[in-house]
């Protein structure tokens, strides 16, 4: 009966879903894909485990992409980790979710830490609830994403990240610290050319890669402009902190490379669960500093409005 009821169960939702490439998608992701990465792919690494006074995640930032337009040589140390995830929300889930921190303040651009781990912190800043404006803006290049459709979606400003960072280690001196900025993450709104918002359209990659509405140069050239925009301000920050400071990634991006060798499957964004490596390769890049003292005062509970976080999750691509 067990059976029976599981493939009525499998052709209702065939039944309903044949003509949703999205789904059909989730599924080859979630039921194939998924699991061959998984048993292909390390296990990646604890990051509230690792070395560091002060983390600075840049989301979804892949590390090849990272190596090739910052120069590691810059840094004190540098290698390649292992992330445990492929998505955000897949990253906090293993790293906080049922866990305490009474050492360490999260310092958010993302939603998703206050729907995963909202007593999990000493404190967490939700820059999101009130700093999400950046402002609508056209690039006059004839190539421009915005050209094929791309609805502009706002996000949060790495300037307003390093703003909340630096108020909130003055007022907890004694406690880690994760940064968690939004770029290179869709929308991309970084400008390379002094490391400015303006004149760049905020889009998403999404369907338009897939559909071949827009070549993958012309995405990847957003890519690392979000990547170099987002670079500049989590260096300044990086200067200004005592401690030692880490750079990493939660995942990364991908657009559009073979999830298998010799077959026609290929991998797009950072769907849950899909560990390939352009997914779980991410930077880890030390600034060593003068050490601080690190003491645990116990979590608090920081609630939010979920409609708030969820219209703000589908801002970024997220299906709610």
């Amino acid at each position: 009966m067990n059976i029976f009821r599981k493939a009525s169960y499998a052709v209702g939702e065939i039944a309903e879903n044949y003509d949703d490439t999205f789904w059909w998608r989730q599924r080859f992701y979630h039921r194939v894909a998924g699991p061959v990465t998984k048993v292909l792919a390390d296990d990646g690494i604890d990051i509230m485990d690792e070395d560091w006074d002060n983390l600075l995640v840049l989301d979804a930032c892949r590390a090849d992409t990272f190596e090739r337009i910052i120069d590691v040589d810059r840094f004190d140390d540098y290698e390649r980790k292992i992330s445990p995830a492929s998505a955000t929300p897949e990253w906090m889930q293993i790293n906080f979710a049922d866990r305490s921190f009474g050492d360490t303040v999260y310092v958010s651009g993302n939603p998703w830490v206050s729907k995963i781990a909202p007593e999990g912190f000493h404190d967490i800043k939700n820059i999101w609830l009130d700093d999400y404006d950046i402002d609508q803006t056209q690039l006059d290049d004839a190539a421009t994403l915005s050209e094929v459709g791309i609805p502009f979606e706002e996000t949060v400003g790495a300037e307003r990240v390093n703003g909340a960072a630096l108020e909130s280690a003055a007022e907890y001196p004694d406690k880690r610290m994760i940064v968690h900025y939004l770029q290179p993450h869709a929308p991309y709104v970084g400008n390379a050319d002094g490391s400015t918002k303006d004149d760049v359209p905020a889009c998403h990659p999404g369907d338009h890669l897939r559909r071949g509405e827009v070549s993958k140069e012309t995405m990847l050239e957003f890519y690392e402009d979000n990547l170099e925009y987002v670079w500049h301000h989590a260096e300044e920050l990086a200067a200004e902190l005592d401690g030692k400071t880490v750079v990493t990634s939660d995942h990364g991006e991908m657009f559009g490379e073979r999830l298998f060798r010799g077959l026609p499957f290929r991998g797009y964004d950072h769907p849950i669960g899909l560990h390939a490596s352009e997914l779980v390769t991410v930077p880890w890049a030390i600034f060593d500093g003068d050490r601080r003292e690190i003491t645990d005062d116990g979590t608090s509970e920081v609630t939010v409005d979920t409609d708030v976080a969820d219209d703000r999750l589908r801002d970024l691509g997220y299906k709610m």
